[in-house]
């Protein structure tokens, strides 16, 4: 049995052994308690690297289904000719010429019995050599060519200094085809226009093809000068263009990018739709473009001026700041093409495809009847439109399409109302061969350059579509108007020497 002194000492033995154990338990918790907050907070940094994440692929997902929509729209065709087709019908097309297209077949249109004849023969045979007698037979064969490098118009005019008695001021007579503070003549002016804004070449070939074709030798700077100097011949015409369009009923508008020595600019446009007049004639629409830094609302507002007209567009908000709701007409071919982009990968059966067919139904529907009263095809639109506005889901494509056809109602049932196809087809296609000319000459050097083009590419535009006057001359009358109100002297006529 343990004295207690020895019982004691034993008891302090425990006690050190007990501290020794406490302390390295103690270490261990500690060191376990570190491990364990540097593990929450690894496990903190990488929660929020997830997120992050998780954040990043939706942003992804999102726009790689936005890619796939606008690259299902290029690769489906829903679109045939501007008209939206109801579901169902057959897109193949027939061969030969097509319903509602112009006929091009030429041989109406030409008065064979003109063409001056010319009877040929051969003298001997080519095979043998052998001398040929002439026959009684021929058989006939229609030739058009044109001439090559002709004789080209090199004279110098001597003006003589007259004197007006009545008016008291010198008078000088002008050439023709002379034009202020340059040798090259009027001809030479409308064709650089022509091969420019119809033909669709660069400054460079248009000076090639001078050189090759006419025999002309013109540097690509003195094209680009014949340029500028219409343009201030042609400016005034384009600023009466510009305010017809203003005087219309409907003005179709639209814009595109553009760039000036690799700086983003842009062309905008404002057109005119064909009409038929009270004698069943067509008077040719009219079209100009207008040069800008900017897509800015304050472009349109300028462009649209103290205009009354009924603007067709396709829903952007700078048109409706400037022209109000009450003259708007938005285009059923972007809100077609945009219920198409939601509902491009969903099933056929999914109920933001019903909606869009019945819309394109819809549409084809009103198309399908041009005698209708402006009152019948307004309670067709606004029953089925109601309709489709009543149906309530919580799919996205359908809510997105439905809040587009909901805030355009009122446009979109007007311009069915107002103009032949509800489209701004019109605007896209008077673009199209200004953008061409673009991509062939990748945009201008400069502003003043894309001045030019936008009032040369109104005029030549709107000359070209009235199919009832003769492009040249037309053009011709224009420059020689131009000239005469900025030179007076150019008015007199006259008299020249034999």
């Amino acid at each position: 049995m343990l004295t207690l002194p020895e019982y004691v000492e034993r008891l302090r033995i425990d006690l050190r052994h007990e501290r020794v154990y406490s302390e390295t338990l103690k270490r261990a918790h500690l060191s376990q308690k570190k491990k364990s907050d540097d593990l929450e907070e690894e496990y903190k940094r990488l929660r929020k690297e997830n997120e992050a994440l998780k954040e990043e692929n939706e942003k992804l997902k999102k726009e790689i289904e936005k890619l796939t929509k606008t690259n299902e729209r290029y690769r489906v065709a829903l679109f045939d000719h501007g008209n939206f087709k109801r579901p169902g019908e057959e897109g193949k097309k027939h061969k030969g010429g097509q319903t509602g297209h112009t006929d091009t077949n030429k041989d109406a249109e030409r008065n064979y019995a003109s063409f001056p004849r010319l009877r040929i023969s051969a003298q001997s045979c080519a095979g043998c050599g052998s001398s040929l007698e002439r026959a009684g037979g021929s058989k006939e064969k229609i030739l058009i060519d044109i001439e090559i490098n002709p004789q080209i118009l090199t004279v110098i005019v001597e003006a003589e200094r007259q004197w007006c008695g009545n008016c008291k001021t010198e008078v000088r007579a002008a050439h023709p085809q002379s034009l202020p503070f340059t040798e090259y003549g009027i001809n030479t002016f409308m064709t650089v226009m022509y091969l420019r804004f119809k033909g669709k070449q660069s400054i460079r070939t248009i000076a090639c093809t001078f050189n090759s074709l006419f025999g002309l030798s013109i540097t690509k700077s003195g094209v680009s000068s014949l340029l500028s100097q219409a343009r201030e011949y042609l400016r005034e015409k384009y600023e009466e263009l510009k305010q017809a369009i203003r005087e219309g009923d409907i003005m179709y508008n639209d814009e595109t990018g553009w760039t000036v020595r690799g700086v983003s600019a842009c062309m905008w446009i404002m057109s005119t739709p064909d009409r038929k007049q009270p004698d069943g004639s067509m008077q040719a629409g009219l079209t100009v473009y207008v040069a800008a830094e900017s897509k800015g609302k304050g472009i349109f507002e300028e462009m649209y001026g103290n205009s009354k007209a009924q603007s067709m567009h396709d829903g952007n908000p700078s048109y409706v700041a400037i022209t109000g709701e009450a003259n708007t007409l938005y285009c059923w071919s972007h809100i077609l093409r945009f219920a198409f982009e939601e509902t491009v990968k969903l099933p056929q059966e999914h109920p933001a495809c019903k909606i869009r067919d019945r819309l394109a139904d819809l549409y084809q529907t009103i198309r399908a009847h041009p005698g209708w009263t402006k009152e019948q095809k307004e309670a067709v639109l606004r029953e089925e439109i109601n309709a489709l506005l009543a149906i309530r889901t919580d799919d996205q494509a359908a809510t997105n399409i439905l809040f587009r056809l909901g805030k355009q109602k009122e446009g979109l049932i007007l311009a069915l109302l107002v103009t032949k196809d509800g489209t701004n087809n019109l605007a896209e296609r008077e673009f199209r061969p200004l953008v061409t000319g673009r991509n062939i000459s990748y945009g201008s050097d400069t502003y003043g350059g894309m001045e030019t083009t936008a009032i040369l590419g109104s005029v030549i535009q709107t000359i070209g579509r009235d199919k009832t006057q003769p492009f040249f001359p037309t053009l011709h009358s224009c420059l020689r108007e131009g000239i005469q109100k900025k030179y007076p002297r150019y008015k007199h006529v006259p008299l020249i020497d034999t």
